[in-house]
């Protein structure tokens, strides 16, 4: 059951959903500011494979605080939605849930949504607004299809994690990288390299762009992690594209093993962002800086790193040119209930001054200046102000700019995926952005 207040039915939105408003907290955001004091900046040249800075996770939670740097952006909770279960008894390429990136389509207004579940690849378009209050609506979902001359089995059985808008009212979804047994639940067995891919409005792939070789899958390569790569993307001002690694690549900082699946072992470590321009209709990498990814952090009662669940980079947003904001999430567990509990970070990432690191195959001796990062926001300074079902926070991995609030202020949503488990939910918090 929803908390009281959190959910509402209203209207009759499209069969299998119902419109979720969120209740306004008022004055609360200026008495109770929801920033976390920032770390100093990260920046000069360092050794790419030493341990990042742990201060951003610690077991406590910062205090509250607002930043005293106009060049900083200052976030406040607006609001808050939790968005009811999609019908599991509609068709599975029409079940709604599992939302992994989101971007909004400025022809319609609404926000096209990616689904991470590969049987088969799908979107969701939703209708998000403010009103007083936060009104998110799902509109529908569509399945990926595969158009003239593209490869079907890349398409279909996607993996999909994030989502850029093009001017053109198309858009480029990353494929993350993948591998599949072939087992019950599963695409046929094969790998799925990482790929940019350009969709239509109607959900229709027009094109693959692949990545670099040096990006392939798996430690014989020394490239990227599987279910761990291409996690991040978005769209500069000036019309590039930036993706980002969920975790670094093997030839950055070997992994070991956990359940005979290669993994990080929670250390944090040498990520990258990777520059791709449009090269006549083809999205070519270009630049890549190194991105330091925090260790995952403790908390109390959670004494164990879930499956696949090290802290990582799971989304990007292009505040300007050369800075975004980022979003970085973990997962815990407690081995003796099973009980899961999320940590997620907010920075703001600078790539003005990192060095151009595409011709390093590995960095995990290199000295390079990486990225700069601030912490903006610890997710648990939220937790007094969320529902109680928000208590251990939930997976966000989605990042979007959000409707206009009624003084002009540009707004953020942060979306999460509830990976279709009953123990999870669709959550969209929006911060009014200073």
């Amino acid at each position: 059951m929803a908390a009281p207040g959190i959910l509402a039915r209203l209207g009759r939105p499209a069969a299998g959903f119902v419109m979720a408003v969120g209740t306004a907290l008022g004055p609360a955001c200026a008495s109770a500011p929801a920033l976390a004091t920032p770390p100093a900046a990260t920046s000069g040249p360092v050794a790419a494979g030493a341990p990042a800075r742990s201060g951003a996770v610690a077991s406590s939670a910062p205090a509250a605080a607002h930043s005293v740097d106009p060049a900083i952006p200052t976030l406040e909770l607006v609001d808050v939605v939790i968005v009811p279960r999609g019908d599991m008894t509609l068709p599975r390429e029409r079940q709604f849930g599992s939302l992994s990136g989101l971007v909004r389509d400025d022809r319609t207004g609404h926000y096209l949504s990616v689904i991470d579940d590969r049987l088969p690849a799908r979107v969701a378009w939703l209708d998000i607004r403010y009103n007083g209050q936060l009104e998110v609506t799902p509109l529908g979902v569509e399945p990926v299809t595969a158009g003239p001359g593209v490869d079907a089995r890349a398409a279909v059985n996607a993996d999909l994690e994030a989502v850029a808008a093009l001017p053109d009212g198309s858009f480029v979804v990353t494929e993350e990288g993948h591998v599949s047994k072939g087992e019950a639940d599963q695409p046929p067995a094969g790998d799925w390299p990482a790929l940019l891919m350009t969709l239509s409005a109607q959900a229709v792939v027009t094109a693959l762009h692949p990545w670099p070789s040096s990006f392939d899958l798996g430690p014989e390569n020394g490239g990227i992690r599987e279910n761990q790569g291409a996690e991040a993307l978005t769209r500069t001002p000036d019309g590039r594209l930036v993706a980002g690694l969920e975790q670094p690549r093997f030839a950055d900082q070997p992994g070991g093993t956990r359940n005979g699946h290669p993994f990080n072992d929670g250390r944090g470590g040498p990520g990258r962002l990777i520059e791709f321009v449009d090269d006549a209709g083809r999205w070519q990498a270009r630049q890549q800086w190194l991105y330091r990814i925090e260790p995952t952090g403790t908390r109390e009662g959670f004494d164990t790193i879930c499956d696949d669940g090290e802290n990582g980079l799971t989304e990007l947003l292009a505040l300007d040119n050369t800075r975004f904001l980022a979003l970085e999430r973990s997962c815990l567990q407690n081995t003796t209930t099973r009980a899961a509990r999320n940590t997620e970070h907010l920075f703001l990432v600078d790539v003005a001054e990192a060095d151009d690191i595409s011709g390093i195959a590995s960095l995990a001796a290199a000295s390079v200046r990486g990225v700069t990062k601030k912490l903006l926001l610890d997710f648990d300074t939220l937790i007094p102000r969320l529902p109680p079902s928000l208590a251990n926070l939930d997976n966000f991995e989605g990042l979007a700019f959000g409707p206009t609030l009624p003084d002009g202020s540009r707004t953020l949503l942060v979306l999460s995926d509830d990976n279709f488990r009953p123990t999870q939910q669709t959550v969209v918090l929006l911060f009014n952005i200073k």
